[in-house]
């Protein structure tokens, strides 16, 4: 994202260097002052120099027309740029109302320098920043504003220009409209495409922390299965074996063999260390709950995810750590598909017997939106292992959600 907003400005910068400097170069003879500042500029010099006469060609009004053109040009193109690199911050922190009014704003300079250029750089913000149809509406508006503004500067200016001239100019400014719907189209591409890419890099990086999650719990049943074939199969047998040692020792009297006793305490010995490793495999079932969510958090480009996590977290169950990894994996795609968020902050903890996490982002907010289908989910998710959500947004603050449950798993 910040690659793209690097080249736009860049691209913005060189189209401001290029129409100031073709102006500069072409001097008052060879440059077109037809567009609004340039009629504005005539006006205003006519009442700050005399009127030519026999003895005044009028050169100083020419000039300072010029000059006044070129400082028009140049507030109003440094201001669609400044503009731009003002809606386009990712930190940006202000009501929607005042970003369309930016957007206009641009709208409105492009339209007084009816340069090319500046058309285009607004039409790829409308295509990079806005949902489809009101960009299509604007992109309409726009092209219908700048054929209006064409022809009326045009009318001005056709005594000037000549009706042929006139003519020509009109069929080439409604050739470089249609270029507007290129560089459109062009930007929502990237657009989606980035986007593409996002929900891509986030997929993949859930897929990861599943895996790892998954395999955890894989390695833990594997243990427990282990364990209990350990306790059923060999523990019942090295039991009757003790039993028949200890019949064999009594039958043989007050002077059993050597053979016997030292039989007798290995599987003594045997049957113990057996007892300590099922109870070992049954008391080494943690899962790397940690693990998961620093691998989530480290696929994910943007937003930026700030993930702290105690060390009482970390001895939930199984079930709590699946149903937890579920809730902040729906959480970082909501962030990433929604919030326009540049950060989002996760932190989970230990509390007595629960788990407790508070995810927060600094994105949009939900506003007025109704809970979506994720939400709810995760709402029935954690009612089934005995958990509750809480969530909440305020304006310009993002969006943030709180939940809990038992450290163990669903409580009876």
């Amino acid at each position: 994202m910040r690659r793209y907003r690097a080249t736009g400005l860049l691209t913005a910068a060189v189209f401001v260097a290029l129409e100031l400097g073709a102006a500069l170069a072409g001097g008052p003879q060879w440059t077109e002052m037809i567009n609004p500042p340039g009629l504005l500029a005539r006006y205003l010099a006519t009442f700050l120099t005399p009127a030519p006469s026999l003895l005044r060609a009028g050169s100083d009004r020419v000039m300072l027309s010029f000059q006044l053109f070129l400082a028009l040009k140049a507030l109003l193109a440094i201001g669609i740029v400044g503009l731009m690199w003002w809606r386009t911050r990712p930190a940006l922190k202000c009501a929607p109302a005042l970003k369309h009014l930016a957007l206009a704003a641009q709208l409105l300079a492009a339209l007084a320098l009816n340069s090319l250029a500046f058309h285009l750089l607004v039409a790829v913000q409308l295509g990079a920043l806005l949902p489809l149809r009101r960009a299509l509406a604007c992109l309409a508006i726009q092209i219908l504003l700048g054929v209006g503004v064409d022809m009326l500067v045009l009318a001005s200016a056709s005594q000037d220009l000549g009706d042929g001239r006139v003519f020509t100019m009109m069929a080439m400014l409604s050739t470089e409209r249609c270029l507007l719907i290129l560089g459109f189209a062009l930007a929502w591409l990237a657009r989606q495409e980035l986007q593409g890419r996002l929900q891509l890099a986030a997929s993949h990086a859930q897929l990861r922390a599943t895996q790892s999650l998954l395999g955890d719990t894989v390695r833990a049943s594997e243990r427990m299965r282990i364990a209990r074939n350990l306790h059923d199969a060999v523990g019942h047998h090295l039991t009757a074996l003790n039993l028949h040692l200890d019949l064999a020792s009594r039958q043989s009297g007050d002077k059993p063999a050597t053979a016997l006793a030292t039989a007798r305490e290995l599987a003594h010995s045997l049957l113990a260390e057996v007892r300590g490793v099922v109870s070992a495999e049954r008391q080494e079932q943690d899962i790397n709950l940690r693990h998961a969510l620093q691998l989530l958090c480290a696929g994910i480009p943007t937003p930026a995810i700030e993930l702290a996590m105690d060390a009482q977290a970390d001895a939930c169950s199984p079930a709590a750590a699946h149903t937890l990894l579920c809730c902040v994996q729906e959480a970082v795609t909501n962030a990433v598909r929604h919030a326009g968020a540049s950060r989002l902050t996760i932190e989970i903890r230990g509390q007595g017997d629960l788990l407790l996490a508070h995810i927060a982002d600094n994105g949009n907010g939900s506003g007025d939106a109704p809970e979506g289908n994720g939400l709810r989910g995760m709402r029935e998710r954690l009612a089934a292992h005995g958990g509750v959500l809480r969530t909440g947004s305020a304006a310009l603050q993002g969006f943030w959600l709180e939940l809990s449950l038992p450290m163990k798993g669903a409580q009876s």
